[in-house]
């Protein structure tokens, strides 16, 4: 279904007019260059934006056109794409499984990115998503304690891997992020430059797996040794937006919620919890435009950008801060200052240029002002969860150490205990532990995964979700679902919040994309994250990446 935009529609709760049937800034085939695809694809991924921001602080935004050229959010919603019904699919929405279906199109059961951290039954060990202690860490300075990584769990493909197959290496492929695994996972197996940030030294770090000669790019040396992240937190972080619109904050305790951070420290921590790190980022992200010539001929490139810093104030302060409003209206300036830079740097201009911008995952209230406000919220204690699990089992099975690992929300069984009662089916030991844990306040239900392999899930979204984020291998016996709005953690927290839940208001995410083969348009049929890397797959005019098996995006005119 193709919905048409009206002049005078009314977005969200701030009652914004915008006019949109003109649509300038579409780039149709009849429109374009001689080239068939574009020359630079640029990916962002806001990590923890909800979808309701595009609507919620949208007079804060730039217009489409501005004296400078172009908005930002605006400028995308209206001129380009705009899937305003976009929500992820898999059970547990955490930072590594949304960047890995961003880069790959393939849901969790197939790419093998279950979470941020899973449990490894061979080495009985915990394992983080991308460590690889077969590569070595490359560019690192005194003081860092950064360990190896690579993509070396990632089971796909990637759209960079799939191009640079494509073109025998001629495209560029870079990726930038603050967090390891965003920078991987989107990037994947075959892109020349990858990087992530060390907030230890403040300085790039990468590698073997991608730079085998152990040095990093010169210019990503040059950015390094220019130190600017030191510039950067030098001023105190306090809001850029006026007072009125401060006043919008979830009932400021002394009538506005004004504030202030200093971003100094002993590490880069709060450097990298304010806006001054999306600035860096995107300054790096010009550093590598202009020096690896992305976009300037009709080899296509790819550009791949993770804004860590609005996760990280988000976990912080929360959804409905005065800190998560200021940072994502300096987002919307970044974005529009970094398409105008495209525009004169990419041979031929916005138009040879396919820009898109979604997010990982979303972010609940924080449950204490959830509460306050008479919503059924809470932190769940992991612990509390597997000492029932484990003391039902020693009840009706026998006594041993049951639960070998909670990583991931899951209970993974030891092996050992197993080994010791090998006559029990392994289904009514996932159903005693799962009966237990439903019994703890917060946890609405559990799934074995013997369960779930044979199909004995709810014909529902969620039973879906469960079963696109279950890996044979990687994921726990026993996966527990918390009830809407709760959260999990091994202590008590007052402050602060989190994701990885599989209701809405973690799983609706932005997806905004124009230019290059994008017919502009509001379209409200469902869709998802994974449809992106097919769709640009199809632009580029490449294989779709080995696991992508959703369709493709509407609007897409090639």
């Amino acid at each position: 279904m193709r919905v048409i935009r009206k002049t005078g529609i009314v977005l969200g709760l701030i009652g914004l007019t915008l006019a949109g049937l003109a649509r300038p800034g579409a780039v149709l085939a009849k429109d374009r260059d001689a080239v068939s695809r574009p020359r630079l694809v640029v990916v962002i991924s806001i990590d923890q934006c909800r979808a309701d921001y595009m609507t919620r602080f949208a007079d804060l935004y730039l217009p489409p056109r501005t004296a400078d050229g172009v908005g930002g959010f605006r400028y995308l919603m209206e001129r380009g794409a705009w899937y305003a019904d976009c929500r992820y699919d898999h059970l547990r929405t955490v930072t590594a499984a949304g960047h890995a279906i961003l880069g790959t199109g393939a849901q969790p059961y197939l790419n093998g990115i279950v979470g941020n951290n899973w449990f490894d039954r061979a080495t009985r060990k915990g394992v983080y998503c991308v460590d690889d202690p077969k590569s070595q860490v490359v560019g690192a300075q005194s003081g860092s304690v950064e360990t190896p990584m690579s993509p070396a769990n990632l089971l796909v493909t990637t759209v960079d891997d799939e191009l640079e197959l494509a073109t025998g290496g001629a495209s560029r492929t870079v990726s930038i992020s603050l967090k390891d695994r965003a920078a991987i996972l989107m990037a994947g197996h075959r892109a020349d430059t990858v990087v992530w940030f060390d907030e230890m030294t403040s300085g790039w770090v990468s590698s073997s797996h991608y730079f085998p000669g152990g040095k990093l790019p010169a210019w990503v040396e040059k950015v390094n040794a220019a130190k600017d992240p030191d510039r950067l937190r030098a001023q105190p972080w306090k809001p850029s937006v006026s007072e009125e619109a401060l006043r919008r904050v979830w009932k400021p305790k002394n009538g506005i919620a004004t504030f202030s951070h200093e971003l100094t420290g002993k590490d880069y921590l709060s450097f990298a919890s304010s806006p001054a790190g999306n600035t860096f980022i995107f300054d790096t992200a010009r550093a590598a435009v202009e020096a690896e010539a992305l976009g300037q001929d009709a080899t296509p490139d790819v550009l791949t950008l993770n804004l860590a810093s609005n996760d990280y104030v988000g976990h912080r302060y929360g959804p409905d801060s005065a800190e998560l409003l200021d940072i994502t209206v300096a987002t919307d300036r970044e974005i529009s200052g970094f398409l105008n830079f495209l525009d004169k740097k990419v041979s031929g201009g916005l138009k040879n240029v396919t820009f898109a911008v979604s997010a990982d995952h979303g972010v609940v209230n924080v449950p204490e002002l959830n509460t306050a406000s008479g919503v059924p919220a809470g932190r769940s204690i992991t612990a509390t969860a597997k000492a029932a699990a484990d003391a039902a089992l020693d009840a009706q099975v026998g006594p041993a150490d049951w639960i070998a690992s909670t990583d991931n929300g899951d209970f993974y069984f030891s092996e050992a205990a197993l080994a010791a009662y090998p006559k029990e089916p392994r289904e009514r030991l996932e159903r005693i532990a799962g009966d237990a844990a439903v019994k703890v306040k917060g946890v609405s239900m559990a799934y074995g995964r013997t369960a779930v392999f044979a199909g004995l899930v709810p014909h529902s979204d969620l039973g879906r979700r469960i079963t696109h984020g279950v890996h044979p291998q990687r994921s726990g016996d026993v996966m527990l679902i918390l009830e809407p709005q709760w959260l999990s953690g091994s202590a008590p927290i007052g402050t602060g919040t989190s994701h990885g839940a599989p209701y809405p208001y973690d799983t609706h995410v932005p997806l905004l994309v124009a230019g290059f083969g994008i017919r502009p348009d509001t379209y409200t049929q469902p869709t998802q994250p994974a449809q992106l890397a097919p769709t640009l797959a199809l632009l580029l005019g490449v294989a779709r990446p080995s696991g992508a098996d959703a369709p493709l995006l509407p609007g897409v005119e090639r």
